[in-house]
């Protein structure tokens, strides 16, 4: 079965992006980052409207071939195949499963999609890139935590650039 990974990068200050949404803040720490490596433990994603929009429209949706679950209220016009939107996190989180042939689900963004899942007890793990530089104001890590969430660290690590790495599992209620 697939794990449910929160994947992202976010400022030291907690922001994922700038209010815009653009992700030009990161560019001077992605020297030496794989991102083949990353991508590699992944074989579907579950992301946001706005996530998904802004991505599409940066370069088109870069992940041909992967099932992506869509969290939106409002129809897709014209999807790319294996893009499908939905507005429950069960269902969305159980089609991307049943649809994954490898890797685990990544779920893409932003902070409203994560807190979502994290609200319902989807997810699994939540990775952190954490770049050394602070945004001020922007999009959030999460947009709230509906209670307190138990997280256990996993691993840790830092880049020669100074950004660090921290992978946390998140414990499930039963």
């Amino acid at each position: 079965m697939p794990k449910l990974r929160y994947s992202v990068a976010v400022s030291l200050d907690g922001f994922i992006a700038p209010p815009d949404g653009s992700v030009d803040w990161l560019t001077p720490y992605l020297a030496g980052v794989d991102f083949a490596a990353l991508l590699a433990g992944f074989g579907g994603i579950i992301t946001g409207r706005a996530s998904y929009d802004h991505a599409a429209t940066l370069h088109g949706w870069d992940f041909p071939g992967w099932v992506t679950a869509v969290m939106t209220h409002r129809p897709i016009a014209n999807p790319p195949p294996g893009i499908t939107a939905f507005t429950d996190p069960h269902a969305a989180l159980a089609h991307v499963t049943a649809h994954t042939q490898t890797g685990d689900i990544w779920l893409f963004g932003g902070g409203i999609t994560a807190t979502t899942f994290l609200a319902a007890g989807l997810l699994d793990e939540i990775e952190l890139a954490i770049m050394p530089v602070l945004l001020g104001h922007g999009l959030p890590l999460f947009a709230a935590t509906p209670k307190p969430t138990s997280l256990t660290l996993l691993s840790a690590s830092t880049s020669p650039n100074g950004a660090q790495t921290q992978i946390y599992a998140v414990a499930q209620a039963n």
